[in-house]
C-alpha cells in the first residue's frame, strides 16, 4: 500500500501536502470568520431594535449562525499552533513508533517513539495507522515539549506534547488483509457519514423552515429587520433546493455502491490542474477503459492521496457513480464517471457546494 506522505527533505512548511493542509484551514477560517462577523453584526442590530417577535426570532437565528460559523476561526487558531511556534520550520522526521494501550480513564492517546520520546495528545484516528505502519512523522518536540505529528494517508496534522517516559503497555498489532471495504473499521466509520449525506436535502429544508418562521413572526407587528433576515434565509434555502436534492441522490448512489462492493479496486488516475469553483477531475484507467472522473464533493485526504500516489481506490460502483476512499483511512467521497469524455467541461459548481469545497490550489501540477 502506498499512502500520502510528507516530504522529509525540506522544511515542513515547504512540503506541498502540509501547505495544502494549512491552505485549507486558512480558507475555512477566512470564509467562516467573515460570515460570522456579518451575522454577528446583524445580531447586535436586532438586539438594539425594539422588542418584537420578529426581531427576537431574527436575533436568535443570527446568534445561532454566528456561533456555528465562529467555530472555524477558533479551530484554525488551535490547528495552526505549530506553525506559529516555528515547528514547521524544520523538516518532518520519519520515526519508528508504536501505540500505547489506552487506559479507561485516559482521554488522550500516547505514541511511543523509537528514540524514547512519548507523545501525548488527542490524536483521533492517527493511532490505528501508526500501529499499522509502525511509524509517524514528527516536527519537534521544542524546548517546551510541544510537537506536531502527521501519519501516512491523512491530510491533517495533530498537536502533541512530550511527557516523561514511563511504563506504557503497547497495543498489539494485528494483520488486516485488504478485503471488503466495509470490513475495514476505518472505512466503516466513514461509511456512517456517507449514509448521513443522504439527508443532504436538510441543507435547504432547515433554512427554508427557519426563514419562513421568522418572516411569519415579522408581520404582526411589522418588523422590517425580521423580514429582511427571514427573507434572506428563506431565499438562500429555496435557491439551494435543486443542488441539495441532487447531492442527496449522489450520496444515495454512493451508499449503494459501497453496500454492493466486495473488494477495493485501485486504478491509475491523473488529476487535471484545479480551477477555483470547478470540479476536481482527472482521467482514470477504469476497468472499462479511460474515463473522466469528477469529484462532486471532494475530500481533502482522498484527493491528496491521489495526487501523491497516482492511484484512486474505488470502494464500490453504482451506475455512473463511484465511491472513493483510502483503505484504512476513515474517509469516503464519491465521483461521477463519464466514459465518453477525456477532458472536463466548463461547469461551475453550485454555490451551495462551494461552501464545502476545500482549496486545492496547492496540489502539485
Amino acid at each position: 500500500m502506498r499512502y500520502l506522505e510528507p516530504r522529509t527533505d525540506v522544511p515542513a512548511k515547504d512540503d506541498w501536502s502540509t501547505g495544502l493542509i494549512l491552505q485549507d484551514l486558512r480558507w475555512g477560517a477566512k470564509t467562516l470568520g467573515g460570515l460570522a462577523v456579518v451575522t454577528g453584526a446583524g445580531a447586535v442590530t436586532c438586539w438594539l431594535l425594539p422588542s418584537s417577535p420578529g426581531n427576537l426570532a431574527a436575533f436568535v437565528v443570527l446568534v445561532l449562525v454566528t456561533l456555528l460559523f465562529g467555530i472555524g476561526p477558533l479551530m484554525y487558531r488551535a490547528e495552526t499552533r505549530a506553525q506559529r511556534r516555528g515547528l514547521l520550520d524544520q523538516p518532518w522526521r520519519r520515526v519508528a513508533a508504536t501505540v500505547a494501550e489506552k487506559q479507561p480513564d485516559d482521554v488522550d492517546d500516547r505514541l511511543l517513539l523509537a528514540d524514547g520520546t512519548v507523545l501525548r495528545g488527542w490524536l483521533e484516528d492517527f493511532p490505528d495507522m501508526v500501529l499499522e505502519r509502525q511509524e509517524v512523522f514528527v516536527c519537534g518536540p521544542d524546548a517546551g515539549g510541544r510537537a506536531v505529528v502527521r501519519v501516512a494517508g491523512f491530510a491533517k496534522m495533530e498537536n502533541a506534547k512530550a511527557e516523561e517516559p514511563g511504563e506504557h503497555p503497547t497495543r498489539e498489532r494485528v494483520e488486516q488483509p485488504l478485503g471488503r471495504p466495509l470490513d475495514d473499521p476505518a472505512t466503516a466509520r466513514a461509511y456512517k457519514g456517507l449514509r448521513w449525506g443522504v439527508r443532504a436535502w436538510l441543507w435547504s429544508a432547515v433554512p427554508v423552515a427557519l426563514g419562513g418562521v421568522v418572516v411569519l413572526l415579522s408581520f404582526f407587528p411589522l418588523a422590517p429587520a425580521g423580514l429582511v433576515v427571514g427573507g434572506l434565509v428563506l431565499g438562500l434555502g429555496l435557491l439551494g433546493i435543486p443542488s441539495s436534492v441532487e447531492i442527496s441522490r449522489w450520496y444515495r448512489d454512493a451508499v449503494r455502491a459501497v453496500d454492493g462492493s466486495a473488494q477495493w479496486t485501485p486504478v491509475a488516475i491523473t488529476l487535471f490542474p484545479w480551477q477555483p469553483n470547478q470540479h476536481v477531475a482527472g482521467l482514470a484507467e477504469m476497468p472499462g477503459g479511460l474515463a473522466l472522473v469528477q469529484f462532486v464533493l471532494p475530500e481533502l485526504s482522498v484527493v491528496a492521496n491521489i495526487a501523491d500516489t497516482g492511484v484512486m481506490w474505488i470502494a464500490g460502483t453504482h451506475d455512473d457513480v463511484i465511491a472513493v476512499g483510502v483503505p484504512r483511512v476513515p474517509v469516503l467521497t464519491f465521483a461521477a464517471v463519464q466514459p465518453d469524455r477525456d477532458v472536463p467541461e466548463e461547469d461551475p459548481i453550485p454555490w451551495i457546494q462551494r461552501l464545502r469545497q476545500p482549496d486545492f490550489s496547492g496540489l502539485p501540477r
